[in-house]
């Protein structure tokens, strides 16, 4: 017996096995194949920011600067904003960076044609030329239109362009969605701005390539890369720290704190850019790549034999761990599962590589997980599966009697109103159900859902869906009933008094607040339905159950909308999963043995409430010696002696927070 049940797991666990390897190809062909595919590749991109602001700013690098040519500038040296900056001061500007020591000097600015004063433009001539080391802009402008496209090249004034060291393309390619993460480091058959000065600097011409190439920013604007305003650059001496520009190579451009104006149009979007819209200016970015050029940095791709393994390989382990998983478990190895790409790609950014994240994390193993639920479906639940499919979706005689009334009432919609959801749960339902048949079970459920359908039909309820064992109810609509929570109150009262011949037993919860309610779906399908916060917390309360060892819980909100007349005893106040805002719980009691110990107990929860816990232990101690087994003192005594081993660590607060739905 031993061997031959041996044998049996030998072969499950190998057709196991086998099913996770030939799922495996399903998203890792999808992965590969969509990876570099235009309409997704977007995505990975995506996963490029992330993984910059996952990493944040890092030290800025020493071998470049930025001169911003910005408003403070103007106000400093008394210049009229609304005018070109003179030709004279970037004359000026570079005979004092020359002085300073930097080793090379670009321009993000294309001189182009004469200035306004020929004695600024010759200043400026001199200037280049004596200097030997300065980088002026040029550019290609591409004018696209629906009937054709043209290329014009717009270059420096060519007195400039003859006394400067090299003429220099300044423009940065952009992704579909405007976010310059790459550059071509010879772009138009010439070398970049960035490359042009770094050649300068260094002598070293190796880096000239047609390839595109990731630029590895720093950080954020103006925090990447060290930035000063022109007026400080004029004279160092004065407003710098010693030697500030020697040894450097120096960008000069356009660099305000905002984007802004005129000076928007030189800013662009980087990984670094937020919900906000924060920019950079392009004189940063040109900063930035020949400071990747300086430190031999880069943002490198895997070779594709590589991506594609790791494509493959992340299937072949979320399928090997969902097959041998239920389905609720698989749900949590796959939140596990889905941090695995973003942890092995933040390890490898950090040396320089980009791997793929978001196409594994949240297309492979989401198909994954899918691919393995059918699996799952088709080979272990789908006669049971069928059986409950049959009462997954009831509307209340009411609802099916407007409907009729109204055709019009089929079409898509809802409306806000103040409504009482009622969720139940059957306590044990799959250790009950496990040794059944499938018509069994159905038998069993027809009988426990008809009883229970009836109470809330009784109270004027409307049964919106059966959902696997659970039933979920509204008052209040499409029928209004003024008095729709005292009603819901009933109900719930008649269900925690059941006991079917099967023995199930049902937890219930219940609570009052605004909710949208209709007919909610698409054109093809759709379902009389509410949706809203005060559903969920409904169904939250009815998990609370399992927590207290109650039967039925209401809130605070339909204890209040129900009036008077409605016997219950306080449980707390308890944060549920999903909201920050405590919500006050009650027990709706409908045992005299409750009733006796309802004072004694609301006494001690009085107590814990107010932070004394060995009194309100005492006192939770007394209600269980009165009543044992009571669910509501169990769970408080238990809560006492928690509260006091992390008194030091967690503010009291007196309320409770709920670890699980």
């Amino acid at each position: 017996m031993a061997a031959a049940g041996g044998r049996r797991r030998v072969w499950s666990a190998l057709r196991r096995t086998r099913a996770a390897l030939l799922l495996a190809l399903v998203p890792g062909v999808v992965g590969a194949a969509i990876v570099h595919w235009p309409p997704t590749e977007g995505l990975e991109r995506a996963g490029l920011d992330l993984l910059f602001k996952l990493r944040d700013d890092l030290p800025a690098p020493q071998g470049v600067a930025v001169v911003g040519l910005d408003s403070v500038s103007y106000t400093e040296l008394g210049l009229d904003p609304k005018l070109p900056w003179p030709r004279g001061k970037h004359a000026e500007l570079i005979r004092a960076l020359q002085k300073a020591g930097a080793k090379a000097i670009a321009f993000d600015v294309i001189f182009e044609g004469p200035g306004s004063s020929e004695e600024g433009d010759e200043a400026l001539r001199s200037a280049l030329a004596d200097s030997g080391i300065c980088t002026i802009g040029a550019t290609v402008e591409v004018v696209e239109d629906a009937l054709y496209n043209q290329a014009r090249l717009i270059e420096p004034w060519e007195p400039f362009g003859e006394a400067a060291a090299a003429v220099a393309e300044v423009n940065l390619p952009a992704d579909r969605d405007g976010v310059i993460r790459n550059t071509w480091p010879s772009p138009y058959g010439r070398p970049g701005l960035a490359l042009s000065a770094y050649e300068i600097a260094t002598g070293d011409t190796s880096q000239r390539d047609d390839r595109l190439r990731y630029i590895d920013y720093y950080g954020r604007a103006r925090i990447g890369i060290k930035t000063v305003s022109l007026y400080q650059a004029l004279e160092p001496e004065k407003y710098l720290p010693k030697d500030f520009f020697r040894g450097r190579i120096v960008f000069v451009g356009v660099s305000e704190t905002a984007a802004s104006g005129q000076a928007g149009k030189d800013s662009f979007l980087t990984p670094f850019t937020g919900a906000a819209g924060e920019t950079t200016y392009g004189v940063e970015i040109h900063a930035t790549i020949a400071a990747n050029f300086l430190d031999g940095r880069q943002i490198a791709l895997p070779p594709k034999w590589l991506e594609s393994a790791l494509l493959f390989f992340l299937p072949v382990i979320a399928l090997l761990t969902f097959t041998y998983l239920k389905p609720l478990w698989g749900a949590g190895a796959l939140v596990v599962l889905a941090l695995l790409p973003w942890a092995g790609a933040h390890a490898a950014f950090q040396r320089g590589l980009w791997l793929p994240t978001v196409i594994p994390s949240a297309i492979q193993l989401p198909l994954a997980y899918t691919v393995s639920l059918v699996w799952y479906y088709m080979t272990t639940v789908r006669e049971r599966e069928r059986v409950k499919r049959a009462f997954s979706l009831y509307l209340s005689p009411d609802a099916a009697k407007q409907v009729a009334e109204d055709p019009e009432a089929l079409n898509l919609g809802g409306e806000e109103i103040v409504a009482t959801a009622m969720f139940t749960d059957i306590a044990g339902f799959t250790s009950v159900a496990e040794p059944m048949t499938a018509k069994e079970t159905a038998a069993m459920l027809n009988r426990y859902f008809s009883e229970a359908t009836g109470h809330v039909f009784e109270s004027g309820g409307t049964l919106v869906k059966y959902i696997g064992d659970a039933v979920f109810a509204i008052w209040n609509a499409p029928v209004r009933l003024p008095d729709h929570a005292a009603r819901a109150c009933q109900a719930a009262q008649a269900l925690a008094r059941m006991n079917p011949e099967s023995g199930l037993k049902t937890r219930i919860g219940v609570h009052t607040g605004p909710m949208l309610v209709g007919n909610l779906g698409s054109s093809q399908r759709f379902d009389y339905t509410a949706i809203g916060d005060a559903v969920n917390l409904a169904s939250r309360i009815e998990g609370l159950n399992k927590m207290m060892g109650t039967r039925a819980i209401v809130s605070g909100e339909t204890l209040a909308a129900a009036g008077a007349g409605i016997p219950t005893r306080k449980l707390g106040r308890v944060r549920v999963v999903g909201r920050s805002e405590p919500v006050a719980l009650h027990e709706l009691v409908s045992d005299e043995a409750v009733e006796a110990i309802k004072e004694p107990f609301e006494a001690a929860l009085a107590d814990f409430e107010r932070g004394d816990l060995e009194r309100a232990a005492s006192g939770f101690r007394g209600v269980l010696a009165a009543r044992p087994g009571d669910g509501p003192a169990t769970f408080y005594v238990k809560e006492c002696e928690r509260v006091r081993a992390e008194a030091s660590l967690v503010p009291w607060t007196g309320v409770i927070t709920a670890e699980h739905k």
